[in-house]
């Protein structure tokens, strides 16, 4: 590993998981919790701007009505989804990417992790 890769390893908060079941469920837990929940401020700020955007009126909004809105606009915009993937992939170290894009499985559990961290910012 450079120097930049453990420079990125380290700045990753810890979390506390259970054990991993398979490969893909301990890269999530090593890998993409933490570095979603370090960038979370900024995946936040990044949703917020899509919100003042499209001039989303909140007050209101049920729990399930943001959702499934937070849902449908991570899978239409285009832009939005590839931003916070990239916020992601951007903390990667290069083991780690090379590992991550080889697998559909990795891809499906970053976009719900993602979709999970938006749908709590209502909350």
């Amino acid at each position: 590993m450079n120097q930049k890769d453990e420079l990125l390893v380290a700045l990753r908060p810890e979390i506390s998981t259970s054990p991993a079941q398979n490969p893909a469920e301990a890269f999530q837990n090593t890998v993409l919790r933490p570095i979603l929940k370090f960038q979370h401020e900024r995946i936040t700020a990044i949703f917020r701007q899509h919100i003042q955007k499209r001039k989303m009126n909140l007050s209101g909004v049920s729990t399930e009505a943001w959702k499934s809105y937070v849902e449908t606009a991570f899978q239409k915009d285009l832009t939005l989804r590839y931003q916070l993937i990239g916020l992601a992939l951007g903390m990667m170290t290069e083991e780690e990417w090379t590992e991550f894009s080889g697998d559909k499985e990795l891809a499906r559990r970053l976009n719900n992790l993602l979709v999970q961290r938006m749908q709590s910012i209502l909350e």
